[in-house]
Protein backbone atom coordinates (compact mmCIF):
# COMPACT_ATOMS: atom_id res chain seq x y z
CA UNK A 1 0.00 0.00 0.00
CA UNK A 2 2.68 2.80 0.75
CA UNK A 3 4.41 1.92 -2.36
CA UNK A 4 1.89 4.20 -4.42
CA UNK A 5 2.23 6.81 -1.55
CA UNK A 6 5.79 7.62 -1.17
CA UNK A 7 6.43 8.21 -4.53
CA UNK A 8 3.18 10.61 -4.48
CA UNK A 9 4.32 12.45 -1.59
CA UNK A 10 8.12 12.93 -2.83
CA UNK A 11 6.75 14.32 -6.31
CA UNK A 12 4.54 16.87 -4.25
CA UNK A 13 7.07 17.47 -1.74
CA UNK A 14 9.97 18.31 -4.19
CA UNK A 15 8.08 20.66 -6.34
CA UNK A 16 9.19 23.73 -6.00
CA UNK A 17 6.78 26.27 -4.41
CA UNK A 18 6.42 29.91 -3.99
CA UNK A 19 7.08 31.85 -0.60
CA UNK A 20 3.46 33.30 -0.60
CA UNK A 21 3.51 36.91 -0.68
CA UNK A 22 0.05 38.80 -0.08
CA UNK A 23 -0.45 38.76 -3.86
CA UNK A 24 -0.60 34.88 -4.48
CA UNK A 25 -1.41 34.02 -0.61
CA UNK A 26 -4.85 32.62 -1.47
CA UNK A 27 -3.73 30.29 -4.47
CA UNK A 28 -0.73 28.88 -2.44
CA UNK A 29 -3.51 28.11 0.48
CA UNK A 30 -6.01 26.83 -2.08
CA UNK A 31 -2.86 24.90 -4.48
CA UNK A 32 -1.67 23.59 -1.41
CA UNK A 33 -5.80 22.08 -0.23
CA UNK A 34 -6.05 20.62 -4.00
CA UNK A 35 -2.23 18.44 -3.39
CA UNK A 36 -3.77 17.04 0.03
CA UNK A 37 -6.76 16.21 -1.26
CA UNK A 38 -4.99 14.10 -4.00
CA UNK A 39 -2.81 12.37 -1.73
CA UNK A 40 -6.35 11.71 0.46
CA UNK A 41 -7.84 10.21 -3.16
CA UNK A 42 -4.87 8.20 -3.73
CA UNK A 43 -4.35 7.17 -0.18
CA UNK A 44 -8.12 6.10 0.06
CA UNK A 45 -8.07 4.29 -3.20
CA UNK A 46 -4.54 2.00 -2.37
CA UNK A 47 -6.59 1.29 1.11
CA UNK A 48 -9.21 0.19 -0.53
CA UNK A 49 -6.94 -2.51 -2.37
CA UNK A 50 -6.14 -3.68 0.89
CA UNK A 51 -9.96 -3.26 2.02
CA UNK A 52 -10.29 -5.78 -0.92
CA UNK A 53 -7.55 -8.55 0.19
CA UNK A 54 -8.90 -8.45 3.67
CA UNK A 55 -12.32 -9.66 2.45
CA UNK A 56 -10.76 -12.09 0.05
CA UNK A 57 -8.76 -13.30 2.82
CA UNK A 58 -5.74 -12.51 1.64
CA UNK A 59 -4.41 -10.13 4.32
CA UNK A 60 -3.77 -11.30 8.03
CA UNK A 61 -5.99 -10.22 10.96
CA UNK A 62 -2.07 -8.24 12.03
CA UNK A 63 -1.50 -6.73 8.51
CA UNK A 64 -5.10 -5.46 8.42
CA UNK A 65 -4.71 -4.18 11.76
CA UNK A 66 -1.48 -2.44 11.26
CA UNK A 67 -2.66 -1.07 7.58
CA UNK A 68 -5.36 0.11 8.93
CA UNK A 69 -4.53 1.95 11.63
CA UNK A 70 -1.92 3.67 9.65
CA UNK A 71 -4.64 4.43 7.15
CA UNK A 72 -6.63 6.51 9.58
CA UNK A 73 -3.83 7.74 11.46
CA UNK A 74 -2.43 9.16 8.07
CA UNK A 75 -6.30 10.06 6.74
CA UNK A 76 -7.23 12.13 10.32
CA UNK A 77 -3.63 14.29 9.79
CA UNK A 78 -4.53 14.66 6.18
CA UNK A 79 -7.70 16.12 6.89
CA UNK A 80 -7.17 18.33 10.05
CA UNK A 81 -4.27 19.98 8.15
CA UNK A 82 -6.81 20.88 5.19
CA UNK A 83 -9.85 21.71 7.40
CA UNK A 84 -6.90 24.25 8.77
CA UNK A 85 -6.19 25.49 5.45
CA UNK A 86 -9.84 26.30 4.50
CA UNK A 87 -9.89 28.08 7.82
CA UNK A 88 -6.91 29.84 6.41
CA UNK A 89 -8.41 30.41 3.25
CA UNK A 90 -12.10 31.71 4.38
CA UNK A 91 -10.52 34.20 7.00
CA UNK A 92 -7.96 35.26 4.13
CA UNK A 93 -11.03 36.46 2.21
CA UNK A 94 -10.00 33.69 -0.54
CA UNK A 95 -13.60 32.53 -0.58
CA UNK A 96 -15.44 36.02 -0.81
CA UNK A 97 -17.44 36.75 -3.48
CA UNK A 98 -15.90 40.12 -5.58
CA UNK A 99 -18.09 41.17 -8.35
CA UNK A 100 -17.88 44.73 -10.75
CA UNK A 101 -16.99 46.84 -7.70
CA UNK A 102 -12.85 46.77 -8.58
Amino acid sequence: MIKYIIPLVFLLGCTKTEIPTPRNECTYILTRIVNIQNIRDVSRKDFHLTVNDKRAGKVSDGVWTRERDRWLSQENKLATTVNDLYAEAHTGGCFDIKGDEE
